[in-house]
């Protein structure tokens, strides 16, 4: 399915809505929020939830090109890229197509070089949940799947 991903729930969402979510990690709103959910744990989980962190800290400072060349895995960054104009400009508009968001990291499932997150997302008066895949690329958690 091109632009729509499933996730829990049987519900399929824009692709847009999805990363807006990953990327607001923490929140999109204009005083952000102090959620530090990796303190919650150890080992490579902590350096997978860190990941997440990463990439709402660098969501909220719009910084397109850090996610596609640093934080997103190298085969999602070219199969976002592929929609035409570049990762950058899906990240771009994925960011702008969000409403605000308050994300905590749940849990973690590390399995060799592949893990899982499951992260609470807060809409208001509804709570989502958005599991994201991540992947070990070289000595770093990339997220390679974002539902």
């Amino acid at each position: 399915m091109v632009g729509t991903l499933p996730v829990p729930m049987l519900r399929v969402v824009p692709l847009s809505a999805v990363l807006g979510a990953a990327l607001a990690l923490g929140g999109c709103s204009p005083t952000g929020s102090t959620n530090d959910s990796s303190g919650n744990f150890r080992g490579e989980s902590r350096l997978v939830a860190n990941a997440i962190e990463d990439l709402q800290s660098a969501g909220d400072k719009g910084n397109e090109a850090d996610i596609c060349e640093n934080l997103l895995s190298r085969s999602l960054a070219r199969q976002m890229g592929a929609r035409g104009g570049g990762c950058a400009k899906a990240v771009d508009a994925a960011l702008k197509d969000t409403d605000s968001f308050d994300l905590k990291v749940e849990s973690v499932r590390v399995q060799g070089t592949r893990a899982t997150a499951r992260v609470k997302a807060e809409r208001g008066d509804r709570d989502e949940i958005v599991t994201l895949g991540l992947v070990k690329e070289g000595a770093g958690w990339r997220i390679s799947d974002l539902g």
